[in-house]
């Protein structure tokens, strides 16, 4: 298979459609390029609304990585429920 052709799935029969495709040791070279790119990881507060999953969540916890964005209050409870120390709601709730 070519370099450039990593996402592509050899057995498309064996997938049960809709389906979401993970990568996961591209997403665990993103979040190292991320903190090699800030440099201090105290600096670091990724917002998890392109993603909404507890893996991904656990994933950069497991580098270190406390201080977390969300745009919900469900976003805010994953995160709870995920075990992360610092949470910021980046929008303002709105109710009646």
């Amino acid at each position: 298979m070519e370099e450039n052709s990593w996402y592509q799935v050899a057995e498309t029969d064996n997938l049960v459609t809709p389906c979401l495709l993970v990568y996961p040791d591209r997403i665990e070279k993103n979040i190292d390029r991320m903190i090699e790119i800030v440099g201090d990881i105290s600096r670091i507060r990724p917002h998890i609304k392109t993603h909404k999953t507890a893996e991904i969540i656990h994933m950069q916890m497991d580098k270190g990585i406390y201080q977390f964005k969300c745009a919900t209050i469900a976003e805010a409870e994953l995160l709870g429920v995920c075990g992360a120390k610092d949470v910021l709601l980046a929008m303002q709730p709105v109710g009646k």
